[in-house]
């Protein structure tokens, strides 16, 4: 027979793990996901994506988030509205045309708040500023980089009538040998081929005039209709990213060593992967509005005009019935210490992956 003594601890230890199975699954009911869709989910250029997972601003946010994959020809905006993903990024030229279409979908962040689009030719050619490129051939990553081409014509007074534009991808080997097969004269594209080319042994000139990063490169953007059903786990999500873009400003060594762990393929050159996050972390993800990734309705109500004279777009759109900052605020919510903090953990954890810059 117990003592009483005995039937007690029994009883609290009964009690106690009563307790624990209760909790475990609300605990894990409150997990929420999140698909989303962005240009690069392996890529430095892109970090926040893993540096976010890397350093548990995911989890903190109580969000498993599923990046699909970015190598697809099925247009991102169809994911959205069959509603397979949940967040995409779309380039403004992907978010005119879908506002054209009559899509109602909202910009909620620019992701890159300038441009990664440039125009670059060989440094050691004839060709030193944008008004030598009359009567030659521009290759492009896409048809989407016709309206880069565009815009910088535009400003010496030449049109993508004066020239030959042709799309040769993005792939930098495939790049490089068009430029030494001087089947191409100029290159067109976005920030992850124009390094491509230097590492495949030629030396760029970068032609790309302010008017063309002027304007937010990449945007997340959700549907209208399930603003309200997501709002929680979106600020969530955007809170992560906003913190782990900050992580590189705040320690820019740590921060590579995240990428050289997770994409270690893109740091076989290691002046590449160097120079490749310094532009992200200091050019394209820098923060340029009062919070970061802020929509700006000015910059989307000028950057209209080339899309509009492509024939892109039918006409112009207030930039109010398409972008929407009410995530914003709450997205910026968040202590620089507690950054500063996981990154700590993180160089203490994996020091075999943190060098010098």
């Amino acid at each position: 027979m117990k003592s009483r003594l005995e039937a007690k601890f029994h009883l609290k230890t009964a009690a106690a793990l009563a307790v624990l199975l209760l909790a475990a699954p609300v605990h894990a009911q409150d997990v929420k996901e999140l698909n989303v869709l962005v240009p690069s989910e392996r890529a430095t250029s892109d970090y926040p994506v893993f540096v976010a997972e890397e350093l548990g601003f995911y989890a903190d946010e109580g969000l498993k988030v599923n990046f699909l994959p970015s190598d697809t020809t099925v247009p991102y905006l169809a994911f959205l509205t069959n509603q397979q993903a949940d967040l995409v990024v779309l380039d403004p030229a992907q978010v005119m045309q879908a506002v054209n279409a009559g899509q109602e979908i909202s910009v909620i962040y620019e992701f890159m708040q300038t441009a990664p689009e440039g125009l670059a030719v060989p440094a050691d050619g004839p060709i030193k500023a944008i008004a030598d490129l009359k009567g030659k051939t521009i290759g492009m990553a896409s048809d989407r980089d016709t309206v880069t081409a565009f815009i910088a014509l535009g400003t010496v007074g030449l049109t993508t009538d004066d020239v030959k534009l042709v799309v040769i991808g993005d792939s930098g080997a495939v790049i490089v040998k068009a430029l030494r097969d001087k089947t191409i004269d100029a290159y067109a594209g976005g920030s992850n081929e124009l390094p491509a080319i230097v590492a495949g042994g030629i030396p760029i000139l970068n032609l790309t005039p302010p008017e063309i990063s002027q304007n937010p490169g990449n945007n997340f953007v959700i549907l209208n209709s399930r603003k309200d059903e997501l709002r929680e786990s979106v600020v969530g999500f955007l809170r992560a990213w906003n913190k782990a873009s900050n992580a590189a400003v705040l320690d820019l060594t740590t921060t590579a060593g995240i990428t050289r762990k997770i994409v270690p393929e893109q740091w076989d050159d290691p002046s590449l992967g160097n120079f490749i996050i310094r532009q992200s972390a200091y050019e394209l993800l820098l923060q340029r509005t009062r919070l970061r990734g802020e929509p700006q309705p000015d910059v989307w109500a000028n950057l209209q005009a080339p899309f509009l004279k492509l024939g892109e777009i039918s006409q112009q759109y207030d930039p109010a019935t398409f972008i929407d900052g009410s995530f914003i605020e709450a997205a910026m919510d968040y202590k620089t210490s507690e950054v500063k903090e996981a990154l700590a953990e993180w160089r203490a954890a994996n020091p075999d992956f943190v060098t010098t810059q």
